[in-house]
C-alpha cells in the first residue's frame, strides 16, 4: 500500500513540476516586458548613452546586474519544488557580490583617496533608491503569482528570491540610465535598494506562499 501511494506521489508530483516551470518561464517574459515598457515609457536612457557604453565601468554595471538576477533566478526555479537541493544554485547569489567588490577594490586601487567618498556618494542615489524598487513591482508580482503553482518548502526565502530576481531585472534596466557608474556607488547604493526588494518578497513571500 505504502508503495502505492509513493507511486502515485511521483506520479502526480511531475507534471506540477513542468507545470511551474512553464509558469516561471512566462513570467520571466512577462516581468522583463513590463519593466522594460515601464522603463522606456517613463524615464529612458540617460543622456550621453553614446559615449558611455564606450566605456567600462558603465558596461560592468549590466555585468553586475545581469548575473544577480540570473543567480536569484536560477534558485528561484528550483525553490518552488519540494525536496532539490539548492546548495549551488544558493553559493550562485555570490557571484554579483563578488563581481561588485573586485570592480569596488579595483577602483580603490587606481584612484586618489580624495576621491573615494565623492565615487561613493555620486549624484544619483535617490533616484536609485526609487526607481529600482518601483520597477520591481510588476516583476515581483508576477514571480509570486507564479510561485504559488509550486509547493516552496520556505516560503520566506522563495519570496525573496523572487525579490532579487526582480530587482536584478530592474537594476539591469536602472543602469542604463543611471549616471553614476563608479563600482563604490554600485556596492553601496543597489544593495540598499535591492534589499528593500528582497525584504518586500519575503513578507509577501510569508503570506502568499504558505501551503
Amino acid at each position: 500500500m505504502k508503495t502505492n501511494n509513493l507511486i502515485a506521489l511521483i506520479a502526480q508530483d511531475a507534471p506540477v513540476r513542468s507545470h511551474l516551470n512553464h509558469m516561471l518561464q512566462q513570467a520571466t517574459i512577462a516581468a522583463i516586458l513590463m519593466t522594460a515598457i515601464a522603463f522606456f515609457s517613463v524615464i529612458g536612457f540617460r543622456a550621453d548613452i553614446d559615449t558611455a557604453i564606450d566605456t567600462g565601468r558603465f558596461l560592468f554595471k549590466f555585468v553586475i546586474t545581469i548575473a544577480l538576477a540570473v543567480s536569484g533566478g536560477l534558485v528561484m526555479f528550483r525553490i518552488g519544488k519540494p525536496g532539490l537541493s539548492l546548495r549551488l544554485q544558493t553559493w550562485g547569489l555570490l557571484v554579483p557580490l563578488i563581481l561588485a567588490v573586485g570592480a569596488a577594490v579595483f577602483e580603490l586601487s587606481v584612484m586618489p583617496s580624495s576621491m573615494w567618498a565623492a565615487r561613493m556618494i555620486g549624484h544619483n542615489s535617490r533616484l536609485c533608491l526609487t526607481i529600482i524598487p518601483a520597477l520591481s513591482l510588476g516583476p515581483l508580482a508576477c514571480f509570486i503569482t507564479a510561485l504559488r503553482h509550486g509547493a516552496p518548502a520556505r516560503p520566506v526565502l522563495a519570496g525573496a528570491t523572487a525579490g532579487l530576481m526582480s530587482a536584478g531585472i530592474a537594476a539591469t534596466f536602472y543602469a542604463a540610465n543611471c549616471n553614476d557608474d563608479s563600482p563604490l556607488f554600485v556596492l553601496l547604493w543597489y544593495p540598499i535598494a535591492i534589499s528593500t526588494v528582497v525584504a518586500t518578497g519575503a513578507l509577501i513571500g510569508r503570506n502568499m506562499l504558505r501551503w
